[in-house]
């Protein structure tokens, strides 16, 4: 089965999305379990300090809650209210303890404050599961308080709760990592894809150029070979002329294939000059003379542009031309084609009219797709890959051009270019 370019770029676009809504709830996952942390942190602390009250009297007023007894002015400091003095290395001893009862297993720099002396004691609780440091003093505007307290401060808080969290981001970064890993994986596959594309275009574009010229050869050989022309020496040297022009033209294709074999532009590569499309329609009209001769078409011209010089690739042009005038010829029993041109906003609108079979509104969109063919009627068992107009939009694309098409079954199409002409 194959996938569409365009099936692909969607379901990377809805990939990238999705990926993107995982590392969003990644994310938000790991603010809530570090959050969880945070609380479980606070949770232990005040455990310890409820610990320490019960181990030794402290407390004037035991009937106290503990939120009317111990603060936290910032997120690494908490302060216990006491009421009356015991030892400081009795403090020290049940807080060491108390806090590994509860598993806070971090330093903490424990400081006494005396609302008369102010700091008088200071020690270091080094975490049973750390090596010992020489912490942080307590940030000087917690030093004047109001009442006699401990000061339990933890400068390594985050880094803590972060250790504790270790099997989420690890888990997290894997998860991320494969992610990223898909990602480019399709990322990957899309070039690869894309490169295909470029290649299989690239393959079908030349393909088609060198289809136009070899029809028009083997229409002027088959016209060549027929008694009428062989009596009249100026069409033999007319045929000629045309094979010629077209092997000429052949040849520069091929040069210009050889040039950008490599290239990976998505855009075909155009030599711009001065075009006169009156006369590059003339020039189509000469090159099918073997075809309409053979179909007994009328080809009207109606010339209104006042301005028909366009900046465009001449080669390119005409083959946009000759594919729409041959399909013009191609697809009416009694070919009447006209063909007009008009100045508008600074465009230059080229139609190609026919009285063929006509195509369905249905399938005009799809009739500029690579290979499709209306299945339908003439068109259907026609020779070709179904390339044709195709490439004449991308022509048309690459010149930032457009080109459309109106039509009704039975009565005939009309297909509608416009250039820019803005420089003229």
């Amino acid at each position: 089965m194959i996938v569409k370019a365009k099936a692909i770029r969607l379901s990377i676009l809805i990939s990238t999305i999705v990926i993107g809504l995982i590392v969003v709830i990644q994310a938000f996952w790991l603010r809530r379990v570090y959050l969880y942390e945070e609380v479980e942190f606070d949770r232990k602390v005040v455990g310890a300090i409820k610990g320490l009250y019960d181990d030794i009297n402290l407390l004037e007023d035991s009937t106290k809650y503990l939120n009317e007894v111990i603060t936290k002015p910032e997120p690494h400091i908490y302060i216990a209210m006491i009421g009356k003095w015991e030892p400081e290395d009795t403090i020290s001893y049940f807080l060491h303890h108390e806090l590994e009862d509860f598993g806070v297993f971090t330093d903490c720099r424990l400081t006494l404050y005396d609302v008369h002396r102010g700091i008088f004691f200071e020690k270091d609780i080094p975490s049973a599961t750390g090596r010992k440091t020489v912490l942080q003093a307590v940030p000087l505007q917690l030093t004047k308080l109001s009442r006699n307290s401990i000061i339990l401060y933890f400068p390594h808080r985050e880094r803590y709760i972060l250790s504790n969290m270790i099997f989420w981001i690890v888990t997290s970064l894997i998860l991320l990592g494969v992610i990223v890993w898909l990602g480019l994986s399709l990322f990957y596959l899309n070039r690869q894809k894309s490169l295909n594309e470029l290649q299989r275009d690239f393959v079908n574009n030349f393909s088609h150029e060198f289809k136009t010229p070899l029809a028009v050869i083997s229409l002027a050989v088959e016209s060549l070979k027929k008694n009428s022309t062989a009596e009249k020496k100026e069409k033999i040297i007319k045929y000629a002329d045309m094979i010629g022009g077209q092997s000429k033209y052949l040849q520069g294709q091929i040069d210009r294939l050889l040039r950008h074999s490599f290239s990976e532009k998505t855009e075909l590569q155009l030599i711009r000059e001065n075009v006169n499309i009156h006369e590059l329609i003339r020039e189509a009209t000469t090159n099918l003379q073997p075809l309409i001769e053979q179909k007994n078409a009328e080809i009207h011209f109606e010339f209104n542009a006042e301005e028909a010089n366009v900046n465009a690739d001449k080669n390119y042009m005409l083959i946009v031309l000759i594919n729409l005038i041959e399909n013009a010829l191609k697809y009416s029993n009694d070919p009447k084609v006209v063909i007009s041109t008009v100045n508008k906003n600074h465009n230059l609108e080229i139609s190609v009219k026919d009285n063929g079979i006509g195509i369905e509104k249905r399938f005009f969109h799809d009739i500029f797709k690579k290979f499709f063919r209306v299945p339908k009627g003439d068109i259907h068992s026609s020779k070709g890959f179904g390339i044709g107009l195709s490439f004449v939009k991308k022509i048309i694309d690459s010149h930032h051009g457009t080109i459309k098409v109106e039509s009704v079954p039975g009565i005939g199409s009309n297909f509608i270019i416009s250039l820019n002409q803005s420089q003229f």
